[in-house]
């Protein structure tokens, strides 16, 4: 399943790194100085137990991979101990260890926004170029699309899930015979419809966010990587569409299960919703999905990230976990999970296990995904400091203005 479209855009991963450097180097207001020297791994002489703390929902996609692991390596590793904690979390628990001095989160795991506090907080070791060579070379693993979101790690992670994520909208063909197909369409399909079409929180969605990531570009704003400056369009197209709007739901989960009950009609999804909510049953299984007529997709990764103040030992192990993670053979079986790309150009859908390749042809729409990811332009989401702005805006211009 291709992931090349025409027209392919960037959100100046550049000035967004320079951003976030920044940031590192001075740290958050009343951020606790986690500068720690550099570590050498050493080969544990027993087996360890990891800690993996995730903060993204990954494990319910990649534990296999993980047990897998310790299953291989038992000289390494006794016992994995899996946590997790909603992403805003994630920081503070990883912080309140240093500040102990007791690190026992051996590897964490995030999506962009768990990225962004940890380079602000300054809380993760750098894993290149300092650890390159204990690592795999990015450049056999990393199609352009991934390596531009491994550029957004600026070296304190390494992608393990990629994906590009939405927007599309989902809809029933018995309630809706056709979804609208620009914004335009759209707004003027709620104003028809009022109640009926929603999309959750963004800061708690992911949805919710690439929606709003994704409409600068369809609506022609000035500047589609600066939300305080050049989303004049996109503010106020969503003050508009917010008229019509009865609330914004707090969750994804909440949102998905008030359109599987038939509350909405009409709600934007990405990729691994539309196919995880058919098939655990959240939704119909005729629910139907469809592109903007100038698709415009917003990226997604997942990141494994290694807190500073862990020993020679569990960094040892760390990256040897995050080396067998991107295996090919390993990436290919997060297709029996719904994932229909990987952190692995290697590891295409025909390498896919016969549970993946099963999952691909019953859930993973093989007449409408192919021929989708190969259309569009494709972008990565807004730089960690730039999405926080973007939520702060939402919340007070839109969110707040819910139905006025």
């Amino acid at each position: 399943m291709s992931r090349r479209g025409p027209g392919r855009g960037r959100l100046g991963l550049g000035a967004a790194a320079a951003a976030v450097l920044a940031l590192t180097a001075c740290g958050a207001p009343g951020a606790q100085n986690t500068q720690a020297e550099a570590i050498t791994p050493a080969r544990p002489s027993s087996p360890i137990t990891l800690t993996v703390l995730d903060g993204a929902g990954n494990v319910t996609v990649q534990r296999a991979i993980y047990d897998g692991f310790a299953a291989a390596h038992p000289e390494l590793v006794s016992s994995i101990n899996y946590q997790s904690a909603p992403a805003p979390d994630v920081a503070g628990k990883v912080r309140a260890q240093q500040i102990a001095g007791a690190v026992d989160i051996g590897v964490v795991i995030g999506g962009t926004d768990v990225l962004g506090a940890a380079q602000t907080e300054n809380l993760m070791l750098p894993l290149l170029p300092d650890h390159a060579a204990d690592l795999p070379d990015l450049a056999q693993v990393q199609d352009e699309d991934i390596a531009a979101m491994q550029e957004m790690a600026n070296g304190v992670g390494v992608v393990n899930r990629y994906g590009p994520a939405g927007p599309l909208l989902a809809h029933r063909p018995g309630q809706l015979a056709e979804a609208p197909s620009t914004p335009e369409d759209l707004l003027a399909w709620a104003r028809e419809h009022p109640g009926q079409f929603t999309y959750a929180q963004p800061p708690n969605s992911g949805p919710g966010r690439t929606l709003l990531m994704s409409l600068p570009y369809m609506l022609g704003d000035g500047n589609p990587s600066d939300p305080e400056n050049g989303w004049a369009k996109t503010w106020a197209y969503l003050q508009e569409l917010g008229r019509y709007v009865s609330s914004y739901p707090p969750s994804s989960t909440i949102m998905n299960q008030q359109f599987g009950s038939g509350q909405l009609q009409l709600i934007p999804t990405i990729v691994s919703m539309d196919i995880n909510n058919r098939k655990d049953g959240t939704w119909a299984p005729d629910t139907q999905v469809s592109l903007f007529a100038d698709q415009q997709w917003v990226s997604d990764a997942h990141y494994m990230m290694v807190p500073k103040g862990v020993s020679p030992e569990t960094l040892y192990v760390a990256l040897e976990l995050i080396k067998w993670t991107l295996q090919p053979e390993q990436q290919a079986m997060t297709y029996a999970t719904g994932a229909l790309t990987t952190a692995n150009k290697e590891a295409t859908p025909e390498r896919a296990p016969a549970d993946g390749r099963a999952m691909l042809q019953q859930w993973g729409r093989p007449d409408f995904y192919p021929q989708a990811l190969g259309t569009g332009a494709f972008h990565t989401p807004l730089t960690p400091e730039n999405q926080v702005k973007a939520f702060e805006i939402w919340q007070r211009e839109v969110g707040s203005r819910v139905g006025s």
